[in-house]
Order: structure tokens, then C-alpha cells, then sequence
């Protein structure tokens, strides 16, 4: 992350451009941010419509003269656009150098919402004034915005574990093990957000969203599913808000009930219990496609929105061999589109088993396959793309509850 971009209206002051009011507590906690955000190398600049004045001085003097410079964005000025153009977003990164996927939107207003939107930024939804609008990622505090920049965007690591082979394209997050204590540490925290709600999910959620925008994921899909769960019915739910509410800032669908369960699977740790082994028939024979899932508000399609030029990002949260991916996998790509695999965690050692073709089959009903021709087996050891990804999301984890500001700021 290179740069952050701040709306002025309900952020830095509030009331009118010629009459702005400010409170002495966020004054004060906006400044330790700006403060946090420059000293950790993130350079702060304001987009805003119009001049803003307090007391009859320039918002802009204002805070300079408190925080230092930084540069200011103010439409018609410099060739600057008006909010909320998708302009105004081109020419503030043309001019700092920032990709979009390098920088970030800190805003209230439906006007910094729609710019943020238009502009293909991630939105920071600012609160601690008022709320006025659901997008994005909301924040009471200048605090909680440097607790999200510390953890979630000042990261060396992305992926954990990536495999791109043959139209195959897996990523994970971390690694799932309990046997050796480095990856246990996060494991169990992962596995109950994701299954129950427990632990911490609105961490995982974030630091698995915030990592498909900045590896600029987000621009490659049209739309968000998830992987359902083993019972007739059952769907990956508990993360459900934050992912509708991140589709919504880049014009994506997140089709909840994209992929259903028709017959309830058998759970993979119920098999090994009782000596079974699973292979990829268990997913293949108990899933199918939605031909008119639900997006939105309870809107529902009339036909299918899968087709050639679509890709869909599916979403699950322990990935072992491969099988539910590649269920999702198989039936998705009979519509023509596209599929990325997508999961918090990898099991450790456990190879990935690709289906390499399967025959054209109707994905809108069940199936029931009774063999798979071919299979690629990828070495789980030769795809850990980030070795000691485990130790920052570890340490990540570990600071995320009790984040303060620290001693410098």
C-alpha cells in the first residue's frame, strides 16, 4: 500500500465548506493517524469538490500547519475533476503514481462512497463522525483505520500457497495444522470463525479480502460464491456481509447460492475417523449450479449470469486435496466461465488433486459421475509460494485485539 485518499465531510470537520466545524478528539486521534501513516512510509493526500474553510482560514493552511504538508486534491484547481468521477480517482493516481490497488479511500459520504466505487478503490467507511451509507469497511475511529492499515496492508506476504497450472488457479491464504505449534496458532482460530462464527472472523475476513485487492484479484472476476458445506442446504455464511459489502464497492456479484448442495456430502473428518477414503466423487455427486441464483437484495437472475468472458472467485475455508474446488471447478467451467479457488487455508503436506477434463455434462442438475479419467497430482511442498507467511499471520493474529497506538505517535 502506497497512498490513502481522504474525503474532508465527516472525516476532517464537519458542517459547511465555509463554516467547518471540528472536534477536538478527532482533531486530535486524525492527526496521530496522519502521523502513523507517513512515519510507516503511506502518503495521506485530501480529495475534495471545493475549499474549506475554519474561521475564516483555509481548511488546507489548517492542517498544514498542525500535520505538516501533504498534497491537497481540490476540483477545478491543478486540473483536478469533480467528486464523484472516476476522473477525479485517474488523476490523483496519475499525478502521485499509485496503482489502484496500491491505495485506498477513507471516506463518509454517499458523494466519497460513489467516488471511491467509480474509481476501483477499496472503501474505508469512517463512522466516528456519522454513518451515512453501508459500503465498505466501517471504522468508529482513526484508531481502527491504523489498526487496519498495521495489519492488513503493511504485509510482505500475500499467498501463502499458489497454484496456476493448466487453467487450474488455487490460492490459500496460510496453512492448516495442528501437529506443529507454528501453524496451530492460527488454525483453530481460522477454522471456528469460518465454521461458527467463533474466534475471530471479522480478522479473517479482512485479511482475506484485503488481500484479493491488493493482489488486484478483485479486477479479474465478476463475481463472489461460496463453497457450500457438507449438509443439504448448507452454505459458507458467517462471512457473508463483509464479502457482499466488499463486492459492492467494485460492481461484483456475490451469489450466495451460486453452488448448492443437493445431497449432503461426507464430511472428510467423519470419513477418516471411520477408516473411509473420499475422493472427488463426494463433491462431484452431491453439488450443482443455480441457473437463477440470487445477488443483492433478494434479487434473483431469470437465467444463468455464467458464460464465456465471466470468472467467478469461489470462496472456501480449508482447502485439503482439492476435491470441493475441483467439484466447483468442473461444474463451473461448463457455462464457459472462468474460476478462481480461493481459501483462508491449505492443509500441510496434503498433495492437490486436479481433475484435468471431465466430460460435458448439464451443471444445472445433479450428476452422478462414477469415475474420474484423469488426475494431476501437485506436490503440496512445490506450490508454498511465501514460506514464512505463517509467522506474520501469526503475529498479526496475535496483535490484532489488543492494537494501540504506538509510543511514537
Amino acid at each position: 500500500m502506497k497512498g490513502i485518499i481522504l474525503g474532508i465531510d465527516n472525516i476532517l470537520a464537519t458542517g459547511k465548506e465555509d463554516d467547518a466545524q471540528i472536534d477536538s478528539w478527532i482533531l486530535n486521534e486524525t492527526g496521530r493517524l496522519i502521523n502513523f501513516l507517513q512515519k510507516n512510509g503511506i502518503q495521506p493526500i485530501v480529495l475534495a469538490n471545493r475549499d474549506w474553510f475554519l474561521n475564516g482560514q483555509r481548511l488546507k493552511d489548517f492542517f498544514t500547519n498542525k500535520w505538516g504538508d501533504f498534497q491537497w486534491f481540490i476540483a477545478n484547481i491543478d486540473g483536478t475533476p469533480h467528486k464523484p468521477s472516476k476522473d477525479s480517482i485517474n488523476h490523483v493516481l496519475s499525478v502521485m503514481g499509485w496503482n489502484k490497488n496500491e491505495t485506498v479511500y477513507l471516506g463518509n459520504t454517499d458523494a466519497d462512497m460513489k467516488t471511491a466505487v467509480n474509481g476501483g478503490l477499496l472503501f474505508l467507511n469512517a463512522t466516528w463522525y456519522e454513518q451515512t451509507n453501508y459500503y465498505g469497511f466501517e471504522f468508529t475511529s482513526p484508531l481502527d483505520v491504523a489498526r487496519f492499515v498495521d495489519i492488513f496492508c503493511l504485509r510482505e506476504n500475500l499467498w501463502h500457497y499458489c497454484i496456476n497450472h493448466q487453467g487450474l488457479e488455487f490460492y490459500s491464504l496460510g496453512t492448516y495444522g495442528f501437529l506443529e505449534q507454528k501453524y496451530a496458532v492460527y488454525s483453530q482460530d481460522a477454522k471456528e470463525a469460518a465454521k461458527n462464527g467463533r474466534g475471530h472472523p471479522d480478522f479473517w475476513i479482512k485479511y482475506l479480502l484485503s488481500t484479493v485487492y491488493f493482489s488486484g484479484m478483485h479486477e479479474r472476476i465478476d463475481y463472489i460464491a461460496p463453497y457450500p458445506g457438507h449438509q443439504q442446504g448448507g452454505a459458507l455464511s458467517v462471512m457473508e456481509e463483509a464479502t457482499i459489502a466488499f463486492a459492492k464497492c467494485f460492481r461484483k456479484k456475490y451469489l450466495k447460492d451460486l453452488i448448492i448442495r443437493h445431497t449432503t456430502s461426507i464430511k472428510s473428518s467423519s470419513a477418516r475417523n471411520s477408516g473411509k477414503s473420499l475422493d472427488h466423487l463426494n463433491q462431484l455427486n452431491t453439488i450443482m449450479l443455480n441457473d437463477c441464483p440470487s445477488y443483492g437484495n433478494d434479487k434473483t437472475y431469470k437465467k444463468s449470469p455464467l458464460k464465456s468472458g465471466k470468472a467467478v472467485l469461489v470462496l472456501d475455508d480449508i482447502c485439503t486435496e482439492g476435491y470441493s474446488f475441483e467439484a466447483a471447478r468442473a461444474y463451473i467451467k461448463q457455462t464457459g466461465a472462468e474460476v478462481i479457488c480461493l481459501s483462508l487455508l491449505k492443509t500441510i503436506v496434503k498433495d492437490y488433486r486436479q481433475i484435468v477434463s471431465v466430460s460435458s455434462f448439464n451443471p444445472f442438475e445433479p450428476n452422478q459421475f462414477t469415475s474420474i479419467s484423469e488426475i494431476f497430482r501437485h506436490p503440496y511442498n512445490n506450490y508454498i509460494s511465501s514460506p514464512l507467511s505463517h509467522e506474520e499471520i501469526g503475529s498479526k493474529l496475535q496483535a490484532y485485539d489488543n492494537w494501540q497506538w504506538p509510543n511514537s505517535i
